[in-house]
Formats: structure tokens, C-alpha cells, sequence
């Protein structure tokens, strides 16, 4: 793995006309598949499942799940074997990339009907998964627990050492709301931009994480104060684009030769430039964009 992530400094016209600094943070230089948050969420995942001698590392995710393709891949190079229990029972391991790259990986996987899925956060049914699949550390879907918010939460001590203070806002894309929460217990502000329609689930996530850190509902209340949420980015829904979307992407690889896929992180962007435009972020701010990596499921035409 390579970490620390660089911290990339891109300039435009517009950032010097609206006085402002920004930088990206290059999680996806991690790793090509456990890139960005993807690592830093199994991170300490990885370590609880050795220090206390599990068999294997059971997850969830649907069929185009980062997730999923990261802790396959994790598991090959940790020698660590794996079970997805993937969203869907008419899918197989070959109907797409991303779940033909995990089986290849190693990756035993397990598709069941969505009724079955959903019961994904019971504890009656990590009772039955291990029945199933014997002596298994169970990782939340998208790596939402303590331990993964605890990966992200070294995002903002690596920034803080290379910009020698703490970032003005920091911006990330948002699907579990688990790195969000991370890197609200270390930066003044946080914006997370909802790659999925009607993310404002993601702020009872962001409640319940923070109460396994122990934050009672007042302590709660003061870290979501720094919290903002924009759900009018998804365009249209959880992996859906538009021309629109699609183009601003280009235009920014071009640009900045950083790539970008239309699942989260180009939404991400595109939601930073046109906060921007729109004077959301006083004059003289510093802004850090967390890139999420999940590159293996940009489109081709990207």
C-alpha cells in the first residue's frame, strides 16, 4: 500500500477568482483496486480479524460494489480468504467485472435474494451467516463500523501533517456516511455529497457510528453541526450519469489529468466546482477533495 496518499494541489481560474485553495487528496494512489476508502475502512478490520484468529472475512455488497472488489483483492494479498454475500440471487460471478474480478481474486461469493439482504444488520443473522460459514469476522456492508471509521480517520492526521494545520472544509463523496464520520473527528468541516438518491439515511449512519465511539446524543449533535450533506448531486440515483456528468468529467481529466469514474468521485467534483461557482465557501478558505479511488468501475467511454 502507498501511504501515506500524496496531497495534490490543482489550480484554475475560477479558485483564484473566488480566492480560494484546493487540493486533492489521492487516496486512489493506494492501490488500483483497494484504493481510497476502500482500504482505510478494512484497515483496522484486517487487524481485529488476526488479532483474534478468525477463519475468514465475511462482507456484503451489491453488484457493483468497490467494497466487494477491495476486500477480494485484500484477502489474495493478505492471504486471507473471503465470503461476499452479494444483493441478488439472479446474478453469478460472471455477470459482471467487478464480481468476476473478485471470484478471481478468491472471493467465495454468495448471492441471495434481497428479502435475505436486508436482514443484513441483524444480529439473528450474523448468528446464521456463522452457522453457514463457521468462524467468520463479519464487515458491515461498505466497511461501515468502528473500525473503519477509524481507518478514515488518519486521512485528516496525513493532511494535517503535510499542510502543517488543519483544512478549512473538507469534501468527499458519500455512500455509508462511514468515511464522513471519520473525517469529522479530526477537520472543522465536512461536506458530503450523496452519491445515491435520498442519502439522508447517510445522517442516522454518521448518529449510529458515532455512538460506538461512545458520543452520546449531545456530543452527536455537536459533530453533525459541522456536517453538511448535499443530496442534489446523485444525478438521477446510485451509479447513474448524464452527458452532462460524463462531459464535466472529461473536461476535468484533461485538466488535471486525475482520473475520475461517474459512481462517486466524479460526482464529487462536480458538486465541489459548482459550490464554488455558487460562493458556498468564503474567500481565503482551503479546501481538501478526498478521492474515494473505485476506479475499476469507470465506464470505458472514460
Amino acid at each position: 500500500m502507498k501511504l501515506p496518499s500524496p496531497l495534490q494541489e490543482i489550480k484554475s481560474p475560477l479558485f483564484e477568482v473566488k480566492s480560494l485553495k484546493v487540493y486533492v487528496k489521492r487516496d486512489d494512489l493506494i492501490d488500483p483496486i483497494i484504493s481510497g476508502n476502500k482500504w482505510r475502512k478494512l484497515k483496522f478490520n484486517v487487524e481485529k480479524f488476526k488479532s483474534e484468529g478468525f477463519e475468514k472475512i465475511l462482507t456484503f455488497g451489491g453488484a457493483y460494489s468497490n467494497h466487494i472488489a477491495a476486500t477480494a483483492r485484500a484477502g489474495k494479498e493478505l492471504g486471507i480468504s473471503t465470503i461476499g454475500i452479494i444483493r441478488g440471487d439472479e446474478l453469478s460471478s460472471l455477470s459482471n467485472l467487478t464480481l468476476q474480478q473478485a471470484s478471481n481474486d478468491g472471493m467465495e461469493l454468495v448471492f441471495t435474494r434481497r428479502e435475505e439482504y436486508d436482514l443484513r444488520e441483524e444480529k439473528y443473522y450474523h448468528e446464521e451467516l456463522r452457522r453457514r460459514h463457521g468462524h467468520v469476522w463479519i464487515v458491515p456492508e461498505g466497511g461501515a463500523n468502528f473500525y473503519g471509521v477509524l481507518g478514515c480517520e488518519e486521512i485528516t492526521k496525513e493532511i494535517k501533517s503535510d499542510l502543517g494545520t488543519s483544512a478549512d472544509y473538507l469534501i468527499t463523496a458519500c455512500g455509508t456516511g462511514t468515511t464522513a464520520t471519520g473525517l469529522l473527528l479530526g477537520t472543522p468541516k465536512v461536506i458530503g455529497v450523496s452519491a445515491l438518491k435520498g442519502g439522508d439515511f447517510i445522517i442516522d449512519n454518521i448518529y449510529q457510528l458515532l455512538f460506538y465511539f461512545g458520543f452520546d446524543k449531545e456530543m452527536q449533535q455537536d459533530v453533525l453541526s459541522r456536517f453538511d450533506l448535499q443530496t442534489e448531486y446523485h444525478f438521477n440515483g446510485y451509479a447513474k450519469y448524464n452527458e452532462d456528468l460524463i462531459d464535466f468529467i472529461k473536461q476535468f481529466q484533461t485538466q488535471f489529468n486525475i482520473p475520475l469514474e461517474q459512481v462517486y468521485t466524479g460526482k464529487m467534483f462536480y458538486a465541489l466546482f459548482d459550490l464554488i461557482e455558487k460562493d458556498y465557501f468564503p474567500k481565503g478558505s482551503t479546501i481538501i477533495a478526498l478521492h474515494t479511488g473505485g476506479l475499476q468501475g469507470k465506464l470505458p467511454i472514460l
